[in-house]
């Protein structure tokens, strides 16, 4: 199944490559569920409208899954589908505001909403996202990012 999902995400960033208002956007930052650690991944951002924009993505994460003690990681991949709508402040700063659903490939698999705020300044990003899985209500993720959008 993880094959799969990577397999159509690599085949959508291809070929939609070369169309008009599609952005491409690198994060990294830390997460936290019970125990801390570290996420990494892209999304990409579709261009609806001025303001609104679908923006798939998948990140892996250090997270995942059950924990025998504080300190042990458990990678997985959360894959959001997010609705995202960008609200200009200025010339160079916008606030973002995205939800959609996700879903969650680690040792359970999860399927869940997510939510996420943050701003873009220029090309930058930062903000925070919640991730709730509504198959097991007590596995939850927080994580906060700090991201640079590439035009393609």
């Amino acid at each position: 199944m993880k094959r799969a999902l990577l397999s159509v995400l690599m085949i959508l960033l291809c070929t939609v490559g070369y169309a008009k208002g599609i952005e491409l956007e690198p994060r990294v930052g830390v997460s936290y569920s019970r125990v801390w650690g570290l996420h990494i991944g892209t999304l990409v951002s579709f261009r609806i409208s001025d303001m609104f924009y679908f923006q798939p993505g998948a990140l892996v994460n250090t997270v995942s899954g059950y924990y025998n003690k504080p300190g042990d990681w458990t990678f997985g991949m959360d894959i959001p589908l997010y609705a995202s709508l960008r609200v200009p402040v200025n010339n160079v700063m916008k606030v973002r505001l995205n939800a959609g659903p996700f879903v969650g490939l680690s040792s359970p698999v999860s399927f869940g909403t997510a939510v996420e705020g943050g701003i873009e300044y220029h090309k930058y990003y930062i903000g925070f996202s919640w991730l709730q899985n509504l198959i097991n209500e007590n596995c939850a993720r927080l994580h906060f990012s700090v991201g640079y959008k590439f035009a393609l």
